[in-house]
């Protein structure tokens, strides 16, 4: 969820959560061929139960008279790790990640700011780990949320019919790193704002 005060915002990030496959050091899409059961895993932020909280506070200067962008804190950089595991030469060729952020942040304190939602359009994101090889552009871009159900993050392939039948199973993983600003380009009341974004990973 999301919370803001003061013209702050604290949101969280919610995805599956599994264990982490790939050091964020690594290739940011990988393929490895091993013996594994077919599946997908998601991962978003830190290992374990908790969700991710990134927090913008908006005060003082950074209200009026001149506002700038605010670069959240708490959980600033997201880790976001997706794993797929491939057994046959004809199940999902591909992996598409998406967002959902169309309910918006919605104030919690209704006395300052009343029925006040704040779109997650207001917030953008640099990505880093970007992949350089053959996938170049098919992993997490820097970019921002668009406020729909369905918006495509990243979109890679799976190994094809050969690929499969001369090397067997296959573990393809995504990783990428993301940092996230506040626009703060509008005034909106005073007081504590509520949302939550979810990403979702599927094989087809």
């Amino acid at each position: 969820m999301a919370y803001a005060r003061l013209r702050g915002l604290r949101w969280l990030l919610a995805g599956a959560i599994a264990a982490s496959f790939i050091d964020p050091a690594q290739a940011v899409i990988l393929t490895t061929y091993i013996s594994v059961t077919q599946g997908i895993s998601l991962r978003v932020g830190a290992a374990g139960a908790s969700i991710d909280q990134v927090v913008f506070d908006v005060s003082g200067a950074d209200v009026a008279p001149n506002p700038g962008a605010i670069s959240g804190t708490g959980a600033s950089s997201v880790l976001i790790t997706v794993s797929a595991d491939k057994t046959g030469y004809f199940s999902p060729s591909a992996v598409t990640l998406t967002a959902s952020s169309s309910v918006g942040l919605q104030c919690l304190t209704a006395i300052s700011c009343g029925s006040t939602v704040i779109p997650f359009s207001s917030i953008s994101w640099v990505s880093s780990n970007l992949d350089t090889g053959a996938n170049a552009g098919n992993d997490i871009q820097t970019g921002s949320f668009n406020g729909s159900t369905s918006q495509q993050l990243a979109q890679f392939s799976l190994p094809g019919f050969l690929q499969t039948l001369f090397s067997g199973p296959s573990r393809t993983q995504l990783s990428n790193t993301l940092s996230f600003t506040y626009a703060n380009s509008t005034l909106y009341p005073a007081g504590s704002y509520q949302g939550r974004v979810t990403f979702t990973a599927t094989m087809n």
